[in-house]
């Protein structure tokens, strides 16, 4: 029987944003991170509830100035933006300028009635 080239998992709930050959440090802190990442993703959504778009950067300055007023995590300073590209691969948000060329940041809104039709 040939031997596996991966290493196993080291819990079985493995989140995955680690990958099987990190250090059990990294599977530890992924794990703990889990818990900020829908409420950092919950906050972008209140936050174009209020602007109605924004790009990432924007994104980042507003979560930090709202932060304690609404009583948010702390988190990493580009994880509102990196929220909001997962959110719009998921179909929460929709990217105004997707067809951009020239390397704009993308300008993050949440979908208007008919695209969340569909969705």
């Amino acid at each position: 029987m040939p031997t596996p080239k991966t290493v196993p998992q080291i819990f079985p709930d493995d989140t995955a944003r680690t990958r099987l050959t990190d250090p059990l440090s990294s599977h530890v802190a992924a794990d703990e991170s889990a818990a900020t990442v829908r409420d950092v993703a919950d906050a972008v959504l209140q936050i174009l509830l209020v602007v109605d778009c924004a790009d990432g950067q924007a994104l980042n300055i507003l979560y930090r100035e709202l932060r304690a007023a609404r009583g948010w995590r702390e988190c990493a300073y580009d994880s509102p933006r990196k929220r909001a590209g997962e959110l719009a691969r998921d179909g929460e948000l929709v990217v105004l300028n997707a067809d951009d060329p020239r390397g704009t940041p993308h300008l993050y809104a949440l979908p208007s009635d008919d695209e969340a039709v569909a969705a």
